[in-house]
C-alpha cells in the first residue's frame, strides 16, 4: 500500500501549532489559549472557544482591567465579549463613568465582570458559535487591552490592540500529497485471456457474426502487441448434446481446430504452444438449468429430469430418457434455452508481459477487464486512467485495500468525505490511509473517531502533530456543540 500511496492530512487545526498557543498579553500580564477556532463541518458557523487567564500582577486593587476579544477584518469585525476584571479593592463596574464607557459601545448583554483575588490567577473561559460570514475568511482573533484608572477617570491603552491569531478557512482542509511509484517492469508476470467462439447447430467453420463472436475475435487482436509474449495457447470445443455421442465428438474436435486455425492463420507463434482437444457434450447448461429455472413444464417435472441426469452415465441413453419425460415437452423447452449456447469453443491464451506500461495494461483493459488483478489495476489507475477503469476496479475487488486507498484519495479530491471515510475503512491500517482518515473525521466533526485514527498513525510526523493539536480540541469538545 505505502509504495502505491502515501498521504499527509494537515487538518482543520493546523493554525494552532502547540508552539504557539497560548499567546502572552497585556505586557505578558494575561495569557490567552485558543482552544477552538474553526468553521462548523458544514461551513455555515464558526465555532470559537478560548480561555483567558490574568495573573496577579496585571492590575493594582484599584484599577481595572478591560479586554475585548473580536475577529475583525479591515473594518468589518465581530465583538464576542467585554471582560472586565476589578482589582480587589472594587466591585463590580464599579462606577457610573466606566459603565457608561463600557455600556456606550456594546450591549450589557456582552459584558461580563470578575473581581481579582489578592494574589490568585483568575482563569475565565469563553466559548461561542456564529454565523459563518464570507469577510471572516482571511480575519485575525484579536484582543484590545485598556486599562481603568480612575485618577482621573480615563481608559488608557494597556498596550490596545493584541494581535492573537488568524481565523482559518479551507474551502478544502486537506494538504493531500499522493505518491505513486511507477509502474514495475514484470519480466516473467505471466497472465492469460480467455475468449469464446459459438457455432451454430452442426457447423464447425468460422462464423463471424454469431452470438458475441465479432468481440471475441476483437480479443484475440489484442495479442498484436510487442509487450506480449505468448507462451500456451489452450483450445477446447465442445458441442450441445443432440445427436449421438460419436458424431458430437467429432463437431467438438473441429471446432476446437476451427479456432486453433484462427490464430494461427494471423499469428506466428510455435506449433508446440498449441493444445487443442474435443471434449463432445457440453452439458452444464442443461443441468443448471434443469435445477434452478422456474419455467413451469420443466419445474413440474424436474425430479424425473434430474432423475436421468444422476443414475443414467451413457449420454445418449440419458438424452433419450429426457425426450420422454411428459412427451417431451420439458426436452423443448431445455434444448431452446441451452442448447444453442452449448456450441463453442473456448480459448485460453497464456502470455508474458515483456514490459509493464500503461499501454499493455490498457490493452488486457480493453480486451478483458476481469484479466487485471488488484496490483496491476492501482498502476493502471496511478498512470492516469479514466475513473471508470478505478470503478470497475472495485466492483470486481470490492475489498482490495490499496484500490480503496486511492478512491479513497479520489474522493478526497471531489469532495466527497463521505465515500472518501468509506473507502479509507477498508483500505486496511497504515499508516498514511489513518491520517488521512482521522482528517475526514475531522471535516465531520467526529473528533473521537479522528483521535483514535491519527493515535494510530503517529508514526508519520504531520499525524503526530495533528494528534497533539486534536487532543487539546477533544479535552474541551464542547466547543463543538455550544
Amino acid at each position: 500500500m505505502s509504495k502505491l500511496f502515501a498521504a499527509a492530512v494537515l487538518g482543520l487545526l493546523a493554525t494552532f501549532s502547540v508552539s504557539a498557543n497560548p499567546w502572552r498579553i497585556c505586557n505578558d500580564n494575561v495569557e490567552v489559549k485558543v482552544v477552538s477556532l474553526v468553521p462548523s463541518a458544514d461551513e455555515t458557523q464558526l465555532v470559537v472557544g478560548y480561555e483567558t487567564t490574568i495573573y496577579p500582577d496585571a492590575i493594582t486593587e484599584c484599577e481595572s482591567l478591560i479586554l475585548t476579544p473580536v475577529i475583525k477584518n479591515g473594518d468589518r469585525k465581530h465583538l464576542f465579549e467585554v471582560l472586565v476584571i476589578n482589582g480587589n479593592g472594587r466591585r463590580g463596574i464599579q462606577n457610573k463613568w466606566l459603565a457608561n464607557q463600557i455600556y456606550g459601545v456594546c450591549d450589557p448583554n456582552y459584558v461580563r465582570v470578575f473581581t481579582m483575588k489578592d494574589g490568585e490567577t483568575l482563569r475565565i473561559q469563553s466559548s461561542y458559535t456564529i454565523p459563518w460570514e464570507e469577510w471572516m475568511d482571511g480575519a485575525r482573533f484579536t484582543y484590545t487591552s485598556q486599562k481603568a484608572t480612575y485618577t482621573p477617570n480615563c481608559i488608557v491603552p494597556y498596550p490596545g490592540e493584541e494581535d492573537i491569531c488568524g481565523v482559518p478557512h479551507y474551502d478544502n482542509p486537506f494538504d493531500i500529497t499522493p505518491e505513486f511509484v511507477d509502474i514495475p517492469a514484470v519480466a516473467d508476470g505471466e497472465h492469460h485471456l480467455k475468449t469464446r467462439i459459438y457455432y451454430p447447430v452442426n457447423v464447425t467453420k468460422r462464423v463471424d457474426e454469431y452470438f458475441e463472436n465479432a468481440h471475441a475475435l476483437a480479443i484475440l487482436n489484442t495479442l498484436d502487441n510487442e509487450n506480449f509474449e505468448v507462451t500456451k495457447i489452450n483450445i477446447e470445443g465442445w458441442a450441445s448434446p443432440e445427436a449421438t455421442v460419436p458424431y458430437n465428438n467429432n463437431l467438438s474436435v473441429r471446432r476446437a481446430q476451427t479456432m486453433k486455425k484462427i490464430i494461427s492463420d494471423k499469428y506466428n507463434f510455435d506449433k508446440e504452444i498449441y493444445t487443442t482437444e474435443g471434449k463432445g457434450e457440453f452439458w452444464d447448461y442443461a443441468i443448471n438449468y434443469i435445477n434452478t429455472t422456474s419455467e413451469p413444464v420443466v419445474a413440474e417435472n424436474r425430479a424425473a429430469l434430474q432423475d436421468a441426469i444422476a443414475n443414467i452415465a451413457d449420454l445418449d441413453k440419458r438424452e433419450a430418457a429426457i425426450k420422454k419425460v411428459a412427451g417431451g415437452k420439458p426436452y423443448k423447452a431445455i434444448f431452446d434455452a441451452t442448447y444453442p449456447r452449448s456450441r463453442f469453443a473456448d480459448c485460453e491464451v497464456f502470455f508474458k508481459l515483456l514490459k509493464m506500461d500503461k499501454d499493455a495494461l490498457q490493452a488486457i483493459y480493453n480486451a478483458d477487464p476481469e484479466q487485471l488483478d488488484p496490483e496491476e489495476y492501482a498502476g493502471l489507475v496511478a498512470a492516469g486512467a479514466d475513473e471508470e477503469v478505478l470503478e470497475k476496479a472495485l466492483s470486481l475487488y470490492p475489498d482490495d485495500e490499496a484500490l480503496n486507498a486511492i478512491a479513497g484519495q479520489k474522493a478526497i479530491e471531489a469532495g466527497d468525505i463521505d465515500k472518501a471515510i468509506k473507502c479509507f475503512s477498508k483500505a486496511g491500517e497504515s499508516a498514511e490511509v489513518m491520517n488521512n482518515l482521522g482528517g475526514c473525521y475531522l471535516i465531520k466533526g467526529d473528533v473521537d473517531n479522528a483521535a483514535k485514527c491519527y493515535e494510530k498513525a503517529k508514526e508519520l510526523s504531520v499525524a503526530a502533530q495533528n494528534a497533539q493539536e486534536l487532543k487539546e480540541l477533544k479535552i474541551n469538545k464542547k466547543y463543538f456543540n455550544d
